[in-house]
């Protein structure tokens, strides 16, 4: 798609002076890592920093971080930020030096491009230093470049550092000639780094080599561990808090254990960097390890390949180190340190937030609904940085399901605009030769989910409600036709889309038994099967593709309004089963109906393919739960389809809400889960933050407030409240123009 992507979007523009894009010599190894430096004179007035890296970048200003962050980008889509430097620089001399990473290989965050460094520093106007090729450049050293261990596929490396002395060899910079001349404005705000989290000691004691050690986080995962109280390893009954006076942890000298472990906890999930200040009498090796649960009675560091861990070689006296290259989504860090005495000062995180504004607001008597609004709240703030991520833990990716309910919650939590606007920009830079999505953006996945695809589709519209950004949505409109035309033009000769049956697509739509798809699939297994959720989905895009094109005074509302009364009353007729009363959700190629469950029920309601009479049998199923149950992502359909009977279920639904998110809340979450089943789903792999479970909060704000835009931005809108069973209902919306809309007070 990027080869398009000039014809259909605004090109950059040249926003360096003097500077060229540089590396070190550059040998096709992944996983490399660089620091840049240049010496500069500045006087009075203020010092802006131009910047960009493929992939990542930190930047120093006399020792202090000064800047950090490349949004997520294309190689040919190059994003540039500009920061305000003035109070890291001083009158006189001043050094800057950058460390430069670059992943190299393709993963769920990251499309592969070529490594580059483009800086510039200015002052009044007048350039202080720049990136060229006598810029001094080196390989850093301290960090092992190459394929290591991964955190995750999705991911990527995680990282190895040796804070021991190390040869530098400083050299010119190398020019990177086939890098974008005209870059981005970076289009969301930058990140913000916090003060360090509070941590708390949970457990301490001994450790003995591991019997399996192929991997980082492996090593940690299956060491022999030993409990010691505190008292014996620090001379203090109580448990400490960190940061604080520092700790001095001593193992009995005579022991055989290769070493002490430190457990600490912040208390709820949080997002971050690792930092640590560990003063060590002699040189020894730190493993460090980060997970969201204790559920095995250690931190999960290593789960089905997963590392969830890093290695640091600490070298004799103080070691200082925060790895400000990638944000680690967690709850419990653990140390392993080979040594049989340390003074530990701090280990933990240092908070990287996505600025928000918090004055939205729900208030209500019903202290649960309250708390599941706030932790609502919480989940969607957790991951939300680059762009829309699943889970900071993870995977960190963004894929246009989750963010479609990410944007519709953060409409109502944030009053967030720009967050949506530029995530859908990067889903659609993504756009395949097939006419769909990458699975995430910006990325390359040997696989894509087509239904995902139409959820972009679901959150333009919805986008343009919200935001009222005609001139965005319209330059979006070529990527949602090319969408939804690729998906028509398969219609078989029963006028149904049937599924994708090439392994390079995945029929998943959540996951429950028969809707996870089975990646990986062969094309004999499902040739000629046909998905009720597919043809329900599409149905729905291209009425919502008709809305948007009427809307914006474009041509084809017609033929696309037509399509979708087509495909419904065809989908409508074929799936729905007259013995059974509810419709199935596959057809096989011998014409077998398949499969019952909510989902399907509720997408059949959502969608707008029911006649009235399945409407109402469909509804009464969804109330009465008799189906295998929609799970958290996709229980936003569900609950549209019940409220949208106005009454007559809006008790039963807000009553499942409390009874689903509640139940989360009494094991203990502080951000919402990835499924019912937490930690332990996914053979141990489920994530306890995940954004797509955040469905209550837009229930709350649409449903129990009632308030929903009737035209784009709030032009007009209603205020329809429902009866949700909650008292003492209050709210504040912020709207596209900033003002808030006051309901209940």
């Amino acid at each position: 798609m990027l080869r398009n992507a000039r014809r259909v979007w605004r090109m950059g523009i040249m926003c360096f002076s003097k500077a060229k894009w540089i590396w070190s010599s550059y040998d096709g190894e992944p996983n490399q890592y660089i620091i840049a430096r240049a010496d500069f004179s500045a006087g009075s007035g203020v010092c802006a920093l131009k910047i960009s890296a493929d992939s990542q970048y930190a930047a120093y200003i006399n020792g202090e971080l000064a800047a950090f962050g490349q949004y997520a980008d294309y190689p040919e889509y190059k994003v540039f930020d500009e920061i305000d430097v003035s109070k890291y620089v001083r009158p006189g001399k001043n050094e800057l030096r950058i460390i430069a990473y670059c992943q190299v290989i393709d993963s769920s965050v990251y499309r592969a491009g070529r490594p580059g460094l483009i800086y510039e520093i200015a002052q009044s106007g007048h350039v202080l230093a720049f990136s060229c090729e006598t810029t001094q450049v080196t390989a850093d050293t301290g960090f092992k470049s190459g394929a290591i261990d991964r955190v995750t596929h999705q991911m990527g490396y995680t990282f190895e550092y040796d804070a021991r002395p190390q040869t530098q060899n400083w050299t010119n910079a190398a020019l990177v000639n086939d890098m974008p001349a005209e870059l981005h404005v970076r289009p969301v705000k930058r990140m913000l780094l916090e003060p360090r989290a509070n941590m708390r000691v949970t457990s301490q004691g001994v450790y003995w080599p591991s019997p399996k050690n192929d991997e980082i986080g492996m090593t940690m995962q299956y060491a022999p561990m030993a409990f010691r109280e505190s008292r014996d390893m620090t001379g203090s009954i109580a448990q400490p808090s960190l940061p604080g006076v520092g700790v001095r942890y001593s193992a009995d000298a005579s022991s055989d254990c290769a070493g002490i472990y430190v457990t600490l906890d912040t208390g709820r999930e949080t997002v971050g960097f690792i930092d640590f200040d560990i003063e060590v009498d002699a040189d020894c090796e730190v493993l460090i390890g980060w997970g969201e649960h204790m559920d095995d009675q250690r931190v999960r560091t290593y789960v089905g390949g997963r590392n969830f861990a890093a290695r640091y070689a600490a070298h004799k006296g103080c070691n200082r180190f925060m790895y400000e290259l990638r944000r680690v989504g967690m709850r419990y860090i653990t140390l392993f340190v080979g040594a049989k005495r340390f003074t530990l000062n701090y280990a933990g995180v240092r908070p990287v937030k996505y600025p928000l504004d918090m004055s939205p607001s729900f208030h209500t008597a019903d202290a649960l609904h309250s708390r599941i609004y706030d932790v609502c709240r919480d989940t969607l703030s957790a991951c939300l940085h680059a762009h829309y991520e699943d889970c900071p833990w993870r995977e960190q990716a963004l894929y246009a399901m989750d963010s479609r309910n990410q944007m519709l919650c953060g409409y109502y939590a944030f009053g967030e605009y720009d967050m949506p606007r530029a995530s859908l920009r990067l889903l659609a830079l993504g756009q395949r030769e097939d006419g769909l999505l990458e699975l995430c953006a910006p990325a390359r996945c040997y696989v894509t989910i087509p239904s995902f695809s139409l959820d972009f589709i679901l959150a333009l519209d919805e986008y343009l409600m919200f935001s009222g950004d005609r001139d965005f949505v319209r330059e979006m409109l070529p990527v949602a036709r090319r969408i939804l035309d690729s998906m028509l033009a398969r219609r078989d000769d029963k006028g149904l889309i049937p599924v994708y049956v090439d392994k390079k697509y995945w029929n998943f739509y959540e996951w429950r038994p028969g809707l996870d798809g089975h990646l990986g699939h062969s094309s004999e297994e499902f040739a000629g099967r046909c998905d009720a959720p597919l043809n329900m989905l599409a149905a729905e895009c291209a009425r919502r593709l008709a809305h948007m094109i009427a809307l914006l005074g474009e041509n084809g509302a017609d033929a696309y309004a037509a399509a979708a009364d087509e495909l419904s009353a065809r989908t409508d007729a074929a799936f729905w089963n007259a013995e059974r009363g509810l419709y199935n959700t596959y057809i096989t190629a011998r014409g077998e109906m398949q499969h019952e469950c909510e989902l399907t029920q509720a997408l059949a309601v959502y969608c707008g393919v029911c006649s009235p009479e399945h409407r109402a049998r469909a509804l009464e199923l969804l109330a009465s739960e008799k189906l295998p149950p929609v799970s958290l992502s996709y229980s936003i359909f569900l609950f549209d389809a019940l409220l949208s009977a106005g009454d007559k279920y809006s008790r039963t639904a807000f009553a499942r809400v409390a009874r689903t998110w509640g139940d989360m809340l009494t094991q203990g979450a502080t951000t919402f889960w990835e499924t019912e089943q937490g930690g332990w789903d996914f053979d141990r792999g489920g994530s306890l933050c995940h954004a797509w479970s955040a469905v209550p909060l837009y229930l709350y704000m649409a449903y129990a407030l009632g308030v929903k835009p009737t035209q784009p931005g709030f032009a007009k809108y209603e205020v329809n409240p429902l009866i949700s069973g909650m008292y003492e209902l209050s709210g504040k919306i912020k709207l596209p123009d900033s003002s808030m809309l006051t309901i209940g007070e």
